[in-house]
């Protein structure tokens, strides 16, 4: 693993699905800074929540200034721990993070899961082979 360790704390427990959508957004400089949510822009951590209406909480969130507790009912959407999530946070809001770094970190992240996703399907394939054979002889 060669991602950051918030960055992997944080987007690590991403779904796939989400990771990739965020991938697309940061490419497109789609992604907001200072708030979870800017018109159609989300922030990072946002793209991970399972539903609209998680992001919406988190804008209530962010509109009473409670930058932690924000951070906490995300990481609770996340499976994340909330210091990480509110690290991730400051840092970006920050600018301390820069679009492009983020970018290269989660595409990482991204091939570190192909390679597991390869390795695993290498070993089903192989136990597969290996009944067909050992079935055949039976």
């Amino acid at each position: 693993m060669n991602a950051n360790p918030i960055i992997h704390g944080v987007f690590g427990h991403f779904q796939n699905l989400n990771l990739i959508v965020l991938l697309d957004d940061l490419r497109a400089e789609r992604a907001a800074q200072g708030a979870w949510a800017a018109g159609r822009r989300l922030c990072p951590v946002a793209h991970g929540m399972p539903a609209g209406q998680v992001v919406n909480d988190l804008r209530f969130l962010g509109q009473a200034a409670d930058l932690e507790r924000g951070c906490d009912y995300a990481a609770r959407h996340l499976g994340a721990d909330p210091m990480r999530v509110q690290q991730f946070v400051k840092l970006w809001d920050s600018h301390a993070y820069a679009q492009d770094w983020l970018l290269w970190q989660l595409e990482d992240l991204w091939q570190e899961r192909l390679t597991d996703a390869d390795a695993v399907q290498e070993l089903i394939s192989g136990a597969v082979r290996e009944y067909h054979s050992s079935s055949i002889i039976a």
